[in-house]
Order: C-alpha cells, then structure tokens, then sequence
C-alpha cells in the first residue's frame, strides 16, 4: 500500500510543470535572436548617504566586447524625479572618448529626443563604474527615457536579461542595443530587447511646490 502510494505521488510531482519558470520563448538579447525567459525582475535599489536613491539594474552575467557602439536602457517613468548621475560597468584601458546621453519618448517603442549628452575623454583603468558625472536631468512621470552611452574606441560591455526590472521611480522596460557612436539628436527604438545594461542611476524626488510657497514666489516678482 505504501508503495503505491509513493508511485503516486511521484507519478504527480513528475507531471506537474515547473511554477515560476516561463517557457523560453525567441526574441531579441543585446540586438541579436536568441531564446529568453521573458521574466519581470524585482528593483534592486539602495538608499545613499548622501540622500540620493541608488537604482542598480541590469548586472554583469553578460559580457560582449565591441567598437565604436552605444548601449542603454529604456526606462518607464511613473514619479518624476531628477537624475542626477548615471554609472556604466564597462572595461577598457587606456584614453576614450565617452558620451553620456537622456532621450525622451512618449510612449515605449517610438522616436526618442535627446534632452542630455556630454562627452569626456577617460582614462580606462579596467572594469568598473565609469560616471557620468553631475547632469541634474528632470525625468517626467509619463515619459519613457533611454539612458546610454557611447564609445569611439573598442569595449567589453555588461548585461543581465529579462523582459523588465522595477526601479525606484517605474522601471526599466527595454534595453536600447543598435546604437552607433556618436548617437543623433533622435531616433527609433522599436525592439523589445532583453537585455538590461548594468547601470547605476541616482536620482533625487522632484517634491511639488505648494500654492502658498507659489504665491510667495510671484509676490517677489511684482
């Protein structure tokens, strides 16, 4: 009897199928045809000393090496905040010319705008974060945003994967993959790419003025 009770039970544990775990399905990862787990990832996010929230997405899983190409992430914005610096996990020694950049879009898969980009030449020393520096860019509830950067020379760049990662403020929803140094001033982004770039993003909450501090304001300038 109790021997074909364990049958059983094996028996159901054998057809049940795994929970948690999407099928693979084919889609795209860092521009090319590939099978992924379309998964949604939890925000990986801390609070730093200085007051400013630290958003860590994507991660170093992934790696691939390329010339003069831009990569970055396209974020969903759902409480406006203000970026105030943006990290890259590259490596690559020697001197570069890095461009930062901000585009917006009204909706996900569309014609972003740049709104931000800064170049600087760096010194690579390896792998690790390479800073942006203080931009101070307004990202808008609403708005879908691509944060990326460019190199002119040659690069091992890093990435996790999955269909989205909350942030802090919305989420990051695609990664931007297809981009040639330098980017222009616009363009299309119309894949849902599964690569999520390894990026830092700190950002500060952007509070609503209220009316009164409003009416002492424009009191000033009568």
């Amino acid at each position: 009897m109790r021997s074909a009770l364990l049958l059983t039970v094996v028996a159901l544990l054998v057809a049940l199928p795994a929970v948690g775990l999407a099928e693979p399905v084919k889609g795209m990862v860092d521009g090319s045809s590939a099978f992924v787990h379309p998964i949604d990832l939890p925000a990986n996010t801390v609070q730093g000393t200085d007051g400013r929230t630290i958003d860590i997405v994507g991660d170093a899983s992934n790696s691939s090496s390329a010339s003069s190409r831009a990569k970055g992430n396209s974020y969903r914005v759902d409480t406006s905040v203000t970026l105030d610096e943006v990290e890259f996990w590259l490596s690559f020694t020697g001197a570069q010319t890095l461009t930062y950049y901000v585009f917006v879009s009204p909706v996900e898969f569309g014609t972003y705008t740049e709104v931000y980009r800064d170049s600087e030449v760096v010194n690579g020393i390896g792998t690790g974060w390479y800073s942006s520096g203080t931009i101070a860019v307004p990202l808008s509830a609403g708005n879908h945003y691509i944060i990326a950067v460019s190199w002119n020379g040659s690069m091992t760049y890093y990435y996790g994967t999955g269909d989205s990662q909350d942030t802090s403020f919305g989420a990051q929803v695609h990664g931007y993959a297809v981009g040639f140094d330098p980017l222009p001033a616009s363009f299309d982004s119309t894949v849902n790419d599964q690569a999520i770039y390894y990026q830092r993003l700190m950002t500060t909450a952007i509070s609503a003025v209220e009316d009164v501090t409003w009416g002492g304001i424009k009191a000033l300038y009568r």
